[in-house]
């Protein structure tokens, strides 16, 4: 699926062309790249040594591939054939993954990947109860602009700082 998203700045109105799509079998260390890219400049620095080996320990090739077999689906999002973000979802009902290239930060991205993502869920069976996700700190305003509230006080597991958050699949739609 194509879309257009349009960054507006005070005086200079900037648009892109974006295509969503499902990830292709080989593009896992492309994605994995992306990811590990995002994951170094914005969330790492507030991580232990162990925090981000583990990390590294589930966002490699390897790993992503797995998960992509085993009841998890991704998306990219692609510009001109550049790389643009990527989201995992896991059982339907929980975002693991959602990472934009930080060219294409508040430029609408990783919104139209959320969209589309619950767009693929709901034509595959429907759905209703809620969306999941751990998010990182650096993430929890985009989540709660998207109408997630945090349930959980902020945890650290082997090192990786998260804070639950959900929000109802209905009030998530209404507001994508």
């Amino acid at each position: 699926m194509t879309q257009v998203c349009s960054d507006l700045i005070p005086t200079i109105a900037m648009t892109i062309l974006l295509t969503v799509r499902k990830i292709r079998l080989g593009e896992e260390i492309q994605v994995c790249n992306l990811v590990a890219k995002s994951f170094n400049e914005f969330i790492a620095p507030e991580f232990s040594d162990e925090g981000i080996e583990e990390f590294f320990k589930y966002s490699n090739p390897r790993e992503f591939k797995k998960r992509s077999e085993s009841g998890y689906f991704s998306m990219v999002a692609e510009s001109q054939d550049k790389l643009a973000g990527m989201i995992e979802v896991k059982g339907n009902k929980h975002i693991s993954m959602l990472y934009v290239d930080k060219t294409f930060h508040r430029k609408g991205v990783a919104k139209i990947l959320v969209k589309q993502a619950l767009e693929q869920i709901s034509s595959k069976k429907g759905i209703s109860g809620d969306i999941t996700v751990n998010s990182s700190r650096y993430a929890v305003p985009f989540y709660e602009r998207l109408g997630f509230l945090q349930f959980e006080e902020e945890k650290s597991i082997y090192g990786v700082i998260h804070i639950p958050m959900i929000v109802k699949y209905s009030k998530l739609k209404e507001l994508l």
